[in-house]
């Protein structure tokens, strides 16, 4: 999913939620550690992702789908050498560390516990969270979107860098908690809202971890960089394959923006497209919406769909 010419308008016309400096907000995630001698091994069996030469430090997108290739969770790895970090939507942990303890070979030693409530991922942005961060000591030359920097015994990373705002984020300890978001409001960040924070990575083509996209095809979110499949096979590989293969991808992912919320799940434009709504969350005077459509559709005009609260005209951003 990607953002278009028309996301800064979008972000403009919400400016007033868009903090002058920065605001930072915790966005409740799930977390799972694998570790083990045999973890890697058995993560790159069932990940879509190759994570046999991750090092120390590596950030990392992955999902896990069923044999029909859709998705069950979706992930984000802190790769600590001999422990893997797994974030994840808190609703998927149960189904997740399931998961990861099938199907492992008697021989083999991977352990999966649980990191809930120990670690803690925090979203820094606004127009100029670098201020901030400089100022705490982070040398921003050292942050990238494919890796951890070690920062007062926690983790930050770049997610987004636009032209009207920046997005960081943070993996913060249970002990380091107080006195780094404590740090941050000395330097004047502002304890932000969470749905704001979310749809501005909406707004950037991203989806954030805290979307529930399971039950859908990775080639529909327009995520197709998180399906490698020339690492060998992993469970729904032979369906992306022949999706890929056989020009089998028919939907795509945009953001558009709407005067109401719109409900999530199903529904039909009034040209009888069918729609599906994965997220619809307030921006300033707009609610942002990420939508799974065909990939046919005009998104040059306004679309207009029925839903039980009456009709809700889209403009794609």
């Amino acid at each position: 999913m990607a953002a278009d010419n028309h996301s800064a308008e979008l972000v403009r016309s919400g400016c007033a939620m868009i903090p002058p400096l920065a605001n930072f907000v915790e966005i409740p995630t799930g977390v799972t550690l694998v570790s083990g001698k045999d973890a890697r091994n058995h993560l790159n069996r069932i990940l879509t992702v190759d994570v046999s030469d991750d090092t120390f430090l590596t950030r990392k997108a992955s999902f896990i789908c069923d044999l029909n290739g859709r998705i069950t969770t979706y992930q984000m790895h802190a790769d600590l050498g001999e422990q893997i970090l797994l974030l994840h939507n808190d609703s998927m942990s149960e189904n997740l560390r399931k998961t990861l303890t099938s199907g492992v070979p008697w021989n083999e030693k991977i352990e999966v516990s649980s990191g809930d409530g120990a670690i803690h991922r925090i979203l820094i942005y606004g127009k100029h969270p670098e201020k901030t961060l400089v100022e705490l000591g982070v040398k921003l030359e050292e942050l990238h979107t494919d890796h951890w920097t070690e920062f007062m015994d926690s983790m930050i990373s770049t997610i987004k860098i636009e032209e009207e705002f920046s997005i960081y984020e943070m993996l913060i300890s249970t002990r380091n908690y107080s006195e780094i978001t404590d740090l941050l409001q000395t330097s004047g960040v502002e304890i932000g809202e969470v749905n704001s924070a979310i749809a501005m990575l909406s707004i950037a083509g991203m989806i954030d971890l805290s979307i529930d996209v399971s039950g859908h095809i990775p080639y529909n979110l327009g995520l197709d960089r998180l399906v490698d499949l020339k690492k060998g096979c992993y469970p729904g590989q032979e369906i992306h394959a022949r999706m890929e293969s056989r020009d089998g991808i028919k939907k795509t992912t945009s953001t558009f923006k709407t005067n109401k919320q719109m409900p999530l799940g199903k529904s039909k434009s009034a040209n009888k497209e069918q729609l599906d709504v994965i997220s619809s969350l307030k921006f300033g005077e707009f609610w942002v919406n990420i939508l799974i459509l065909p990939k046919g559709i005009s998104l040059s005009s306004e679309i207009l769909v029925n839903t039980p609260e009456g009709e809700i005209t889209l403009t794609s951003v």
